[in-house]
């Protein structure tokens, strides 16, 4: 009897909470909607540290019950649902989806009239040059991505067969007419 006394001194409340009309829930906003009337004698009174009082306690118990209605969700255990949230590092519960439609910040966007020169290419059929085509393709060969065209391109590979004359060819084993470009280079 000396525990519940020091308690109430202190200021702790029950857990419990009772209501004239039962409160309304939506825990996908964390959200209690409080329909019972409140006094009107304490709302009316001019004393303002009565009326604080009064609406810190009707604020408290609705947290609560918002709280307790939170803790008798199902407990998300092991794994992961998403991101980088471990779920050993504590209890988490998952909420269901919202019931109450949440006003917009600003209204939804109006659409950008077409231009003189996209309704003309809409009503011609024009489209636009594809850019998303990419410059790169993939070389089986080399099983690696190269450039289509350029610098180390697929257009700038060596030919895999080249044609020697016989009579071209040096006694050393070298071919005299064809030559590749970096030795015909050298030789300016």
């Amino acid at each position: 009897m000396s525990e519940n006394t020091s308690m109430q001194s202190i200021g702790t409340r029950p857990v419990t909470v009772e209501r004239a009309i039962p409160v309304t829930y939506d825990l996908g906003n964390l959200s209690v909607f409080d329909t019972n009337m409140m006094d009107s004698e304490i709302m009316s009174s001019t004393d303002e540290a009565k009326k604080e009082v009064y609406l810190q306690s009707l604020s408290r118990d609705s947290a609560q019950l918002l709280v307790n209605q939170i803790l008798a969700l199902p407990v998300v255990t092991g794994g992961r649902t998403g991101g980088d949230v471990n779920h050993t590092d504590g209890v988490f519960v998952k909420l269901p989806d919202p019931t109450t439609q949440l006003p917009r910040e600003k209204p939804i966007p109006v659409a950008k009239p077409l231009t003189k020169w996209e309704k003309f290419a809409k009503q011609k059929g024009i489209t636009p040059k594809g850019r998303n085509t990419g410059n790169l393709i993939y070389d089986e060969a080399k099983g690696e991505w190269v450039k289509k065209w350029g610098y180390k391109g697929k257009n700038q590979e060596e030919p895999w067969l080249v044609e020697l004359n016989e009579k071209a060819e040096n006694g050393n084993g070298e071919e005299s007419g064809n030559k590749s470009k970096g030795t015909k280079k050298s030789k300016k």
